[in-house]
């Protein structure tokens, strides 16, 4: 590993970003840091050691070195700047075999359980990788205040471990969320009780969460509002184009964030006017495409996507070019747009485009059949919080108020 720790190292990362069209700036600004990282393990004597998360957060924390370099050397780069350079490096040593693959779970036993777990996801729930985080994230949590993954089993779990750690792990969440931390949990006793174990007294420790339906009113912009949110995209520019494209699918077609995100160009049928969403549960819609919805994917088509081989509809404008698409960009794109128009407060997420849609066909006299079958709710029952918004409706069955006539 001679060649990691000197300059052939800065000449083979030099080469790694620029295929991967990074800009000259940044290819020189990571090189510097990992210049500067080359220099403290040197000065530390600790060349054997395999780099790898530890020693980088050991660099950053450096408090001495750190001083060192604002008295005598350029100002201190951001830690951030020096992270980013620093992991990519080692994702570069890992994908040419020079230092061991991360283990991400940290105990092996825990990441071959969270492995199992995730493939009864996939091939019995059918859910999507959104989704899957979130439940690996809380059964994760779990297994590590449990200690379990080694010698300790699940059997030897008691219903009180499971309810005391619920309680500490959702303190001060709110409702919805300790619901979906319970539904996890619950999740993970039925896949292990596939394989023979007693999970019935564990799943009825998780406790039942106060949270009713319809009991709030969906959350819905103005027709001033969303011209307002679509009028602060840039369509001069790439990203902005593409931005304004991921808002005209959210608003125009009600479509989810991570829909969105998986949205690819065979998915498309330009000819007939439609295309076709992959939704939960493998579930598979074809919806028509409104024209100026496809509009504006035509224009981030033509003149803003960059050159990729992914075959997202909207990809990275960022390096690396290649990585997937993530639901977090059409999450960014909508709440940057809200941030530029003052639309902060009402606007939080893609969501409630969505919420628009619905709300705007209700009040134009829709069915909720039809507005089930648009925004493809499994059962009708999902869409019948929308019932409240149609005002005009509900004040002609609505009985007078007691007192409010002679």
């Amino acid at each position: 590993m001679v060649t990691a720790y000197g300059e052939p190292a800065l000449t083979a990362y030099d080469a790694y970003l620029l295929s991967r069209r990074y800009a000259p700036r940044t290819i020189a600004l990571y090189g510097k840091c990992l210049a500067d990282f080359m220099r403290w393990r040197a000065r530390r004597e600790r060349c054997q050691s395999t780099p790898d998360e530890v020693l980088v957060d050991a660099f950053l924390g450096d408090a001495t070195d750190r001083r060192r370099r604002r008295r005598h050397g350029p100002p201190r780069r951001p830690a951030y700047e020096e992270r980013a350079a620093l992991v990519g490096w080692l994702r570069m040593l890992r994908a040419e075999g020079r230092v061991p693959a991360r283990c991400l779970q940290g105990d092996p036993g825990i990441a071959a359980e969270l492995a199992a777990f995730d493939r009864y996801l996939v091939d019995i729930c059918g859910l999507q990788p959104s989704t899957r985080i979130v439940r690996r994230r809380d059964v994760r949590a779990l297994l590590c205040a449990c200690h379990l993954g080694g010698s300790r089993t699940l059997g030897n779990v008691r219903p009180a471990e499971v309810a005391d750690f619920l309680a500490r792990y959702t303190a001060g969440w709110k409702p919805a969320s300790v619901r979906g931390a319970g539904i996890s949990l619950r999740s993970y006793f039925r896949f292990k009780s596939l394989s023979g174990a007693r999970t019935t007294a564990l799943c009825a420790a998780i406790p039942r969460v106060a949270l009713w339906r319809l009991s709030s009113v969906p959350p819905a912009l103005s027709a001033a509002e969303i011209a307002t949110l679509l009028a602060a995209f840039d369509r001069s520019t790439a990203t902005g184009r593409r931005d304004y494209a991921i808002a005209r699918c959210l608003a125009d077609l009600g479509l989810r964030g991570a829909e969105v995100a998986r949205l690819t160009i065979e998915e498309i049928d330009w000819v007939a006017g439609t295309l076709m969403i992959h939704g939960k549960s493998r579930r598979v819609d074809v919806l028509p495409l409104p024209r100026v919805t496809g509009q504006a994917i035509v224009a981030y088509l033509r003149n803003g996507r960059p050159q990729t081989i992914r075959r997202e509809v909207f990809v990275r404008h960022r390096p690396p070019y290649e990585r997937a698409t993530t639901p977090g960009i059409v999450r960014n794109a909508v709440r940057y747009a809200a941030k530029r128009c003052g639309l902060t407060a009402r606007v939080s997420g893609p969501h409630v485009l969505r919420h628009t849609l619905a709300t705007r066909l209700v009040q134009h006299g829709a069915r909720l059949k039809d507005v089930a079958d648009l925004v493809r709710h499994r059962c009708i029952d999902t869409t019948t919080i929308y019932a409240k918004v149609d005002l005009p409706a509900l004040a002609a069955v609505a009985r007078p108020w007691p007192g409010s006539r002679p």
